[in-house]
This record gives structure tokens, C-alpha cells and sequence, in this order.
């Protein structure tokens, strides 16, 4: 290991964080763990990794229960447009109606990321090209971008080899 990656490490640790290194059955097998025990993690994974989870985790029982659908061309050309986020791949997300009649989908969840985190780092997240970011159990409050309704309701959303979420409420 180059002293550089070393450094890394010993900043993330610095930090108050973990790193773990590990064979891909048990980074899978930690995932799992995390998200059965309730538990709320970031983990930062090879995209093989996160296609062993996201094999596991989204069966086409919660596929249907969680109501994910491939986000359409015409919703990642608005992200691209609008937001200034480019390069999406492969997207899925659910769409929350909210009471005041706006539908909250894949381009409020990029939104809101935006106005929480910054474009800067919602951009460093989806511009990782040998990293997954899995977000097991995340503690997001999805409000609506019309009235700022909290929507009670989880938004579940996966790129594909990007960044993705495990939940295990709802369900």
C-alpha cells in the first residue's frame, strides 16, 4: 500500500470514521448486517460490491412495494438542464405524490441534495468513477420543493455503479 493511500486513511480515521478493508463476501455480509440490525452506515464500495448488494437487496417484491422505476429521459434531461448534473447512467427512483400536488421523484431528490450539500459535492459523489456509494438506512427528510412539506413517505433511488440506498423500514 503507497503511503499517499495511507495518508487517506489515517485522515478519514482522524476524522472519527472507520475504514475497513476486507474480501467482497464480507463487505457485502457487513451491508447486510447494518441494514437488518437498523443501523445507518456510508459505505464506499467497488461497483461489484454494490451490485452484490443491490442484487440482494432489490428483489421484485420490494421493487413493487417501494414503487422504483427507471427515471425517464425526459427527468434525467431536466437534472442535466436544470441542475447542471450530468453523466446519470442508469437511474431508478420512486415518485412521492405530495398533498400540495407535486410529485417528488429523482430531480427533487438531486434538488435537495444540491441545497443541502452543495452542487460541489453532489457532483464529487456522481463523479467517482471506481467507487459506490451504498447509504444504508439514511436519515434524509424528504420535503417537498413547492410548500416544504416533510413527505412521510421514503424515496428509495439507485444509480447504477454511483450511489444508492438500502432502507430497512417500510418494508
Amino acid at each position: 500500500m503507497e503511503s499517499s493511500s495511507l495518508s487517506a486513511i489515517e485522515a478519514v480515521v482522524s476524522s472519527g470514521k472507520a475504514v475497513i478493508s476486507a474480501d467482497d463476501s464480507s463487505i457485502v455480509a457487513a451491508v447486510q448486517e447494518t441494514l437488518r440490525k437498523g443501523g445507518s452506515a456510508t459505505f464506499y464500495v467497488t461497483h461489484a460490491q454494490a451490485a452484490a448488494v443491490n442484487s440482494w437487496y432489490w428483489t421484485p417484491k420490494r421493487i413493487r412495494e417501494t414503487e422504483v422505476e427507471a427515471v425517464s429521459k425526459e427527468e434525467k434531461a431536466r437534472i442535466e438542464a436544470e441542475l447542471g448534473v450530468k453523466e446519470t447512467g442508469a437511474l431508478f427512483s420512486n415518485r412521492i405524490p405530495c398533498e400540495c400536488g407535486r410529485v417528488y421523484g429523482a430531480f427533487e431528490f438531486v434538488q435537495q441534495g444540491i441545497r443541502e450539500h452543495g452542487r460541489e459535492a453532489v457532483g464529487a459523489v456522481l463523479e467517482l468513477k471506481d467507487t459506490s456509494v451504498i447509504r444504508v438506512n439514511p436519515v434524509q427528510v424528504t420535503v417537498c420543493p413547492d410548500c416544504n412539506q416533510r413527505l412521510l413517505r421514503g424515496h428509495y433511488y439507485c444509480w447504477v455503479n454511483g450511489y444508492g440506498c438500502c432502507k430497512s423500514d417500510e418494508i
